[in-house]
């Protein structure tokens, strides 16, 4: 019995160095180059940060906001949008920022593109988001293996494809090359009002920033053909249940997107490439100095 033990305890004692081992490596390797996770990592690392402009939203907002070009432009911005994130961690991300920073935004942008999101009040929080939070405790499944599977299939891209290899962030955008042509066909579809102002996490999003002094702008996201709508561009004002209003720019309409070239701007799955980003944050800047009388 006790030979037993013994070598019960050794095996596991092994499987655990194993287990630690890997996961550093997998941490060192594939998690802490990942460009999210260094722009996770910067936000939280700023040193007294002035941005007049803070991008908050998921993947189609991590590609389309050129704040390098915002910047150049007057306009000092981040890109603090992360892919797959939800309203909700969008949320936390702009509590911290409120809580580490002292100088405020003058604008936050929350960019959203409601065919692509079951949901905007999804409770699952960006993972890189999670674990990184001041107050998370760990368990094993934090392990980097666990944690981050999504990133291994990422690091995999980087390593046989030359366009994500030359993929780079600026300010907090992802500048991505590739392109993807938009091959769908339009619908007659029409913005589903109701999601955005029935969503909790969105209506904290604009409670918070009034709150703060803050303007937000809400914006429906452009995105493939088959997702644009036949709706006004807008602004359109919004109510939430707590009492808060904010205006809704729909740039997912068919009369705004047609801008785009559907050959050349895009990088797939009605996410904007790095030409696409300039049209688009162009577009942005036109916005801020015309409506809110910025430059």
């Amino acid at each position: 019995m006790k030979k037993f033990l013994y070598k019960s305890l050794k095996f596991t004692a092994f499987a655990t160095l194993i287990f630690i081992v890997l996961n550093v490596l997998y941490f060192g390797i594939v998690v802490k180059p990942c460009l999210e996770f260094r722009k996770r990592m910067e936000s939280m690392k700023f040193e007294d940060p002035d941005f007049d402009l803070l991008v908050i939203g998921a993947s189609t907002s991590f590609d389309a906001f050129d704040t390098e070009l915002l910047t150049a432009n007057g306009i000092k911005s981040y890109n603090l949008a992360m892919g797959g994130s939800s309203v909700k961690a969008n949320y936390i991300q702009l509590m911290e920022y409120m809580d580490m920073y002292k100088r405020k935004p003058e604008y936050v942008i929350l960019g959203l593109n409601a065919p692509l999101m079951q949901t905007f009040d999804d409770e699952v929080v960006n993972p890189i988001i999670e674990v990184t939070m001041e107050d998370h405790k760990y368990c094993l499944n934090d392990a980097p293996i666990l944690k981050f599977k999504w990133l291994g299939f990422e690091f995999l891209k980087t390593l046989v494809s030359e366009n994500h290899r030359e993929a780079k962030m600026v300010l907090g955008q992802l500048k991505f090359q590739k392109n993807i042509p938009d091959q769908t066909s339009y619908r007659d579809l029409e913005l589903d009002f109701n999601k955005y102002e029935s969503s909790f996490w969105i209506g904290e999003v604009v409670r918070l920033c009034d709150e703060n002094d803050i303007e937000l702008i809400i914006i429906e996201m452009p995105g493939y053909k088959v997702t644009q709508n036949l709706t006004e561009t807008g602004p359109h004002t919004i109510s939430f249940s707590n009492g808060y209003t904010a205006n809704l720019y729909n740039f997912n309409s068919q009369e705004f997107s047609s801008v785009f070239d559907s050959n050349s701007d895009w990088v797939g799955n009605s996410h904007l490439n790095e030409f696409g980003a300039i049209k688009f944050t162009n577009e942005i800047i036109r916005l801020l100095k015309e409506q809110y009388g910025q430059l």
